[in-house]
């Protein structure tokens, strides 16, 4: 009985090592090759033992039990990691995590507007919520190209939000 398992597992496990070795193209070359000469291998032994072997000693390999599983197992993984090197170039133009530059603590990494209700951070302009139309800042209307920017009433300069500012120093 356990001439015929072994037999069995020779056969069985040299012809999936041989198609492993060619169906799974993203191996390299040699581990390819390995698959396939050691299936051939297994499966020319088994065959010997299961059709011409009349009786008398045989060879018992531990490899028969533990390199198909090894060598399946490997062309598997490198099928996997191929498969994810794909998906990873197909998205190459998209950041990935770890790629965005830092930001200062609270404000938004680059290229993304700021949270509603947040100021925008230096060097960017302000983004209206979708549907809106966007508006200047601290509510002023926005500057259009080609226009001149409106002129303070009064010709006084205009401090933050749109107070006047103080001359001098303040009166303690």
């Amino acid at each position: 009985m356990f001439f015929l398992i072994y037999d069995l597992l020779l056969l069985l496990g040299g012809i999936a090592m041989v198609a492993i070795g060619i169906a799974i193209k993203e191996q390299g070359t040699g581990a390819r090759i390995l698959n396939v000469v050691v299936g051939l291998a297994f499966f020319a032994y088994g065959f010997y033992l299961m059709f011409l072997f009349e009786g008398g000693s045989y060879r018992i390999f531990i490899y028969v039990f533990i390199l198909p599983i090894l060598l399946i197992v490997r062309a598997v993984k490198a099928r996997k990691e191929a498969r994810e090197q794909a998906a990873a170039h197909q998205f190459a133009g998209a950041p990935q995590s770890g790629q965005l530059p830092p930001s200062a603590p609270g404000q938004p990494a680059q290229g993304w507007p700021a949270p509603q209700g947040q100021p925008a951070p230096y060097g960017q302009t302000p983004q209206a919520p979708y549907g809106q139309a966007p508006q200047g800042q601290y509510g002023q209307p926005p500057q259009q190209p080609g226009h001149p920017a409106p002129q303070q009433p009064y010709g006084q300069p205009q401090g933050q939000y749109g107070q006047p500012q103080q001359q001098g120093y303040p009166n303690a």
